[in-house]
């Protein structure tokens, strides 16, 4: 799944201008031949740098390495209080996730920054929702117990996985979460041209190459299982994951909350000041 791009499958015969753009263009701009399904699912786990590369800066902070099964992945830490985690989306840094750190400091916590693996200073050239869930486990067993979890986009997923898998964390905050593995995959492989049993085909690879069927890694089917108090933040108009993902994770969530925000798209709901404030308020409770 990219958070840069509208992957729901009710949009995939919209113009594409994110990751798959490149492989569109091979389909049909330059006339290459067309890419096996092989090819599509590497293609589906391996993100693309940001277009802008942001440093996060922390105040007093620094910098550690934690080995997991995925690789060594990179943490910012700085602060003393309960530890809440930051964690970024697809193809995102943890500079997205700036906004939140002084007023967490400020509320009394310390603040993890992590980078999924494949991203920024984290090891790997690819990756997945479960695997990256595997990461944040073995993270937060070398760093925790923690507090809680803000993720954002498929950060969501990953922390949704993570807990499931038994991630200690007393609290967490899913921003502009997505619902489904499987749709997002079928919309990416429908994007790149794969018809019935071309994704067909691609799903099984997927499933080769990290070891979980993607139909099993789905926020609804996880969420009832989940006893963490939990709060769900969307924009009504965010066009890379609908609203109605998020709403039906919170309604299968035992005692989640879910606000709906206006106008703030997939990314700006992340410098959003009463977004950040109603994060921050829920970790405090």
């Amino acid at each position: 799944m990219r958070d840069t791009v509208d992957f729901s499958p009710a949009r995939t015969n919209k113009p594409v201008t994110g990751p798959q753009a490149a492989t569109q263009g091979e389909l049909s701009s330059k006339q290459q031949p067309k890419l096996r399904p092989e090819q599509i699912a590497r293609a589906f786990l391996t993100p693309r740098p940001p277009r802008q590369r942001q440093a996060l800066v922390l105040e007093s902070g620094e910098t550690l390495r934690v080995n997991t099964p995925e690789g060594e992945i990179a943490i910012q830490r700085t602060g003393t209080g309960p530890a809440v985690l930051l964690l970024h989306g697809w193809e995102g840094q943890a500079a997205d996730m700036a906004s939140f750190v002084t007023p967490l400091l400020a509320a009394g916590f310390s603040v993890l920054v992590m980078d999924l693996p494949a991203h920024g200073a984290s090891a790997g050239q690819q990756s997945s929702i479960p695997q990256s869930a595997r990461a944040l486990l073995a993270v937060g067993e070398a760093l925790g117990p923690l507090h809680g979890v803000i993720a954002h986009s498929v950060g969501s997923a990953v922390l949704g996985e993570a807990l499931y898998a038994g991630l200690a964390a007393e609290r967490a905050v899913f921003v502009a979460a997505p619902a489904r593995y499987e749709d997002y995959a079928r919309g990416f492989a429908a994007a790149a041209g794969l018809d019935a049993a071309g994704t067909t085909t691609m799903l099984t690879i997927l499933h080769d190459l990290i070891g979980v069927d993607v139909s099993e890694i789905s926020l609804p089917q996880r969420a009832p299982h989940l006893r963490q108090p939990a709060l769900f933040i969307h924009s009504d108009d965010d066009r890379v994951v609908a609203i109605t993902d998020s709403i039906a994770t919170a309604a299968a969530w035992p005692g989640a909350q879910h606000l709906r925000v206006e106008g703030l798209g997939h990314k700006r709901l992340l410098t959003d000041e009463a977004v950040i404030t109603a994060a921050t308020g829920f970790m405090s409770l």
